[in-house]
C-alpha cells in the first residue's frame, strides 16, 4: 500500500508541472500589439511606481522644479514629451513647466491615483507605469471631476514621456 502511495505521488508531482504557459518563470502579465503582432509584456520594477507616485506628489504640491528634475531630456522615443487628453502635445520640461504655471493658476487640479501597475515590453527599452488618478478642477468657479489614464514610459529612472486619456465623472443618479 506504501508503494502505491509512493508511485502515485512521485508520478502526480512528475507530471504536475509540464512545459506549458501556467508553469514558466515568468509569463507574460499582458502584451502589446503591432504591425509584427503582440509582443509579451510582463511585470517591471516596482520602483517605477514610486516614481510616478513622487512626480504626482510634486503636481499636488505645484512643485515645478522637482517636476522638472524628474523629467529625462530625451530618450530613444526622442524629446520628452506630453500627450494630452484633447490632443496637445507638449514637447520638453520647459513647456511642460510653462504649461502646469498656468493649468495650477487656472484650473487647480488635485490628483488622487487609485490604480498603478509597471510594466516592461519585450525587446523595448524602457519600462513603463500605467496609472489611473481621479483629478479635481475648478472650472468657472465649479468643481470637476475626472478620471484620468496614463501610460507613463520610464527611462533610467526618469519620466520620458507620457499619453492621458480622460473621462468625465458620470452624474450621481
Amino acid at each position: 500500500m506504501k508503494n502505491y502511495i509512493l508511485i502515485i505521488l512521485l508520478a502526480v508531482f512528475t507530471f504536475s508541472c509540464e512545459t506549458n504557459v501556467e508553469c514558466e518563470d515568468n509569463p507574460a502579465a499582458g502584451f502589446l500589439a503591432n504591425a509584427d503582432g503582440k509582443v509579451p509584456a510582463r511585470d517591471a520594477n516596482p520602483a517605477n511606481l514610486d516614481l510616478w507616485d513622487k512626480y504626482i506628489e510634486a503636481h499636488n504640491n505645484r512643485d515645478l522644479e522637482t517636476i522638472a528634475s524628474m523629467n529625462i531630456d530625451s530618450t530613444d522615443l526622442g524629446q520628452f514629451r506630453i500627450l494630452g487628453p484633447t490632443g496637445q502635445i507638449i514637447r520638453g520640461t520647459e513647456e511642460h513647466s510653462e504649461f502646469l504655471k498656468m493649468w495650477f493658476d487656472v484650473e487647480n487640479p488635485k490628483w488622487n491615483t487609485y490604480f498603478s501597475y509597471s510594466m516592461k515590453v519585450d525587446g523595448q527599452q524602457g519600462e513603463w507605469v500605467i496609472s489611473g488618478a481621479q483629478v479635481k478642477k475648478t472650472v468657472d468657479g465649479q468643481e470637476v471631476t475626472s478620471y484620468d489614464i496614463a501610460d507613463v514610459y520610464i527611462l533610467d529612472g526618469k519620466i520620458g514621456a507620457f499619453w492621458v486619456y480622460t473621462r468625465a465623472e458620470a452624474p450621481q443618479q
